[in-house]
C-alpha cells in the first residue's frame, strides 16, 4: 500500500520524518501528531478561506475605483462641455457685439452731416444772432474738416462771433489768425477793419490807427477803405 496516495501529503512528510528519525511512535504520540496535523489544515483551510475573502474583496475594490474614474472622466467631460458652452456663448456674444457696434456706426456714418450741412447750419445761427451756436458749428467744421473748401471762410466768421458777442480780444486773435493763414482771402479787408474796431473798443487807439492806414492804402476803393478814412479822420482831429 503507498502512503503517499493514502494520506495527506502534509502527514506523509510528518510520519516519514518521525520514521526517518529512529522514534518508535506511542499510540498517544500518533493520536497527539493527527490532532496536530488536524490544526494546522484547518489554519490552511483559514489561510486560503481569508485569502479567496481577500481577493474578493480586491476585486470589490477594483470595481469601486472603476466605477469612481468614470464617475470622474464623466464629469470632467461635463466640465469640457460647459466650458465650451461658455466659450461658445463668449464668441456668439463678442460677435453680436461686434455686429451690433458695425451697424451703430454704419447708421451714425449715414446720419452724420455733410461739411457743407455743417457750415450751412453755423451760418444760420448768426444771422439768427444763435452767436454762440454759430460759434461751435464754425469751430466743429474747422476742426474735422481742415482742409475744406469753406474752412478759410469758417475762421473769418469764429473772429466775427467774438466780435458780434463783444468779446474783443478774442476777436482781434481771430482776425489776426485768419489774416496770416488766408492773406488773398477777398475778407482780409473786412476782418481787418473789424479788427481795428476791435481795437478802438479795447482803447487801443495807435494800434487801430495801424490797422485802419493799412485798410485804405492796400485796399483803395473799396468800402472798408471809405469807412476806415471815416474812422481815421475822426481819430486824428485835434481834441
Amino acid at each position: 500500500m503507498d502512503l503517499r496516495n493514502s494520506l495527506p501529503l502534509t502527514t506523509y512528510y510528518l510520519l516519514l520524518t518521525i520514521f526517518l528519525s529512529g522514534c518508535v511512535a506511542t499510540q498517544k504520540d500518533v493520536v497527539n501528531l493527527q490532532s496536530d496535523i488536524v490544526k494546522l489544515q484547518n489554519q490552511l483551510s483559514d489561510m486560503q478561506k481569508n485569502q479567496a475573502d481577500l481577493s474578493v474583496q480586491m476585486e470589490d475594490l477594483n470595481a469601486n475605483i472603476k466605477t469612481l474614474n468614470s464617475k470622474i472622466e464623466e464629469t470632467n467631460e461635463r466640465f469640457v462641455i460647459f466650458g465650451q458652452k461658455l466659450e461658445d456663448t463668449n464668441v456668439d456674444f463678442t460677435n453680436k457685439l461686434s455686429l451690433l457696434s458695425e451697424r451703430v456706426t454704419k447708421k451714425l456714418e449715414e446720419t452724420k452731416p455733410t461739411p457743407t450741412q455743417i457750415y450751412g447750419a453755423a451760418y444760420t445761427d448768426y444771422t439768427m444772432k444763435n452767436y454762440d451756436l454759430a460759434l461751435g458749428g464754425f469751430q466743429e467744421y474747422i476742426v474735422q474738416y481742415p482742409n475744406g473748401t469753406l474752412v478759410s471762410n469758417a475762421h473769418f466768421w469764429v473772429g466775427v462771433c467774438f466780435y458780434d458777442k463783444g468779446d474783443y480780444e478774442k476777436a482781434v486773435e481771430s482776425f489776426d489768425k485768419f489774416i496770416v493763414s488766408y492773406p488773398k482771402s477777398e475778407k482780409i479787408p473786412t476782418a481787418k477793419l473789424k479788427k481795428a474796431i476791435s481795437l478802438l473798443k479795447l482803447k487801443k487807439k495807435s494800434e487801430s490807427i495801424i490797422v485802419l492806414e493799412d485798410i485804405v492804402k492796400n485796399y483803395p476803393k473799396t468800402s472798408e477803405a471809405r469807412q476806415s478814412e471815416n474812422y481815421l479822420s475822426t481819430l486824428k482831429k485835434p481834441q
